[in-house]
Formats: structure tokens, sequence, C-alpha cells
């Protein structure tokens, strides 16, 4: 199943209420972060209790709605913005079907790569946003890295606990060890010499490495082999970026 019109319906109306923030005037500062965030996060738990019945779950949902506005006010050209909005619907979606397949059938493999998808995506959103913030304003370097812990936790928590329920706290510290690291990982970025889209791509990559492992790991199908071939190919895009994107050293 890949229709479901109450998660459409829900999705229609997040993609709705970001459309209505694109269109209006992008005013950077606080209040207007948390106007537009604030309406986005509180259909996200609506609609996660609706779906699932279960709170936890909307751990993706709210981080595509704390992130889209942000990512939304660093993007000009209005027909960008519009296309941003799609995709973010789009993610939504997924993550929503997804969260519903596995509330009711948690080895769904198919439903686990979805979920997969929409999490990579809404990690995407989270970095660069929270990066392209970090660099626009006068942002202390600390809250980088807490902003980088406490979303990294909450999105690999939520593809922990779908299929293992029994073995939360388990899971809660997988996630929290991700989350440490990569909270280590957004201080070194913090000095790089690229924009917020390259240095969000970079860090979802070392997210997918430590992500891949951990959940191996986790659900005890850890295969060195496998790890290894992986992190080259992860690796190889690093460094794909790396030379593919322009150097901007700031003085």
């Amino acid at each position: 199943m890949i229709f479901h019109f109450t998660l459409l319906l829900w999705s229609l109306i997040f993609s709705a209420g970001l459309w209505f923030v694109a269109q209006g005037e992008v005013v950077l500062g606080w209040s207007w972060y948390l106007y537009t965030i604030g309406p986005l996060a509180l259909i996200s738990i609506i609609a996660a209790r609706r779906v699932t019945h279960r709170t936890v779950d909307a751990a993706i949902p709210m981080l595509l709605s704390v992130t889209a506005p942000v990512l939304l006010s660093l993007i000009d050209a209005p027909l960008e913005r519009e296309l941003f909005v799609m995709i973010a619907g789009v993610m939504y979606y997924l993550g929503l079907l997804a969260l519903y397949r596995l509330h009711y059938a948690p080895t769904d493999q198919t439903a686990q790569s979805m979920l997969s998808v929409a999490v990579m995506s809404a990690v995407f959103f989270y970095y660069a946003g929270i990066y392209g913030f970090y660099v626009n304003f006068n942002f202390p370097i600390w809250g980088l890295m807490l902003l980088f812990l406490s979303g990294t936790a909450a999105a690999s928590y939520q593809t922990f606990v779908v299929r293992g329920r029994k073995e939360r706290r388990r899971a809660l510290s997988y996630s929290l060890v991700i989350g440490i690291i990569m909270g280590e990982v957004a201080w070194a970025l913090g000095f790089w010499p690229f924009g917020y889209l390259t240095t969000g791509a970079i860090a979802l990559v070392l997210y997918a490495i430590l992500w891949d492992i951990a959940f191996d790991v986790f659900h005890r199908e850890l295969s060195i082999r496998r790890v290894a071939l992986r992190i080259l190919f992860f690796l190889g895009l690093i460094l794909l970026l790396l030379f593919s994107t322009p150097w901007n050293i700031l003085a």
C-alpha cells in the first residue's frame, strides 16, 4: 500500500502551511521562526497521534516541521521555494506512510526502506538548515553542536525503535552515541569554508556511515565486509563533494 487518504490529508495540510510561509515575507528573526515552526510542529504531533497513536512517532515529522522553515528562509528564488515545498511534502507523506505501515507490521522491509529515505531527507534538511542558520546569524558553536546532537539522536531513535520496541533503552543509547559523535562533527564543520548545502551533504554522508553501522549492530546483522564496502562508497561521495565544490575561504 502506497496510498492512504488520511496520511495524504495531513501531508497536504503540512504542505499548505509551508506554502503559506513561502508566499509570505521572510523576516529573519526568532519571532518569525517561532510563528512558522510552532503551527507546523503542532500539525506533526496531531498527525502522528492520529496515525500511530504514539507521540514518539512524531520525531521525523517534527524534524521536518522544524527544519523546513529554516531552510526555506535561506532560499531566495520563488520557484525554488515552491519546489522545496513540494519535496518536503512528499518526504512528509513518505515518513507518515512508513510509520503507519511499521506500526502494524514492524518487520515490513519496504516500510523500513521508506522510513530510511524520509529520515535521511529530514536529516539533510536539518543539517543544511541549522548550519545555514549558524553561518548567517551570530549563533554560538556550542548551540550548533547541541542542535546536531539532539536532532540526530531523535531521528536515529525513531529508526531503531520501530523494530525494537522492547529495546527502547538500548535504542536510546545507540541514538545518543550517534548524536554525540555528530555533535563533535558539527564543531569541526563550523570551521569549513563551504556553504550550507555542501556542509549539510557532507554531514549527511558521515551520519549515514554511523547510522548504517549502528543499525546493523542493533539488529545483530553486522557484516565487516559490507561495512567496509559501504564506508569506502560513502568516503568516495565525500571526496566527490569536496572536489566539485568551490572553496570559499572566509576571513
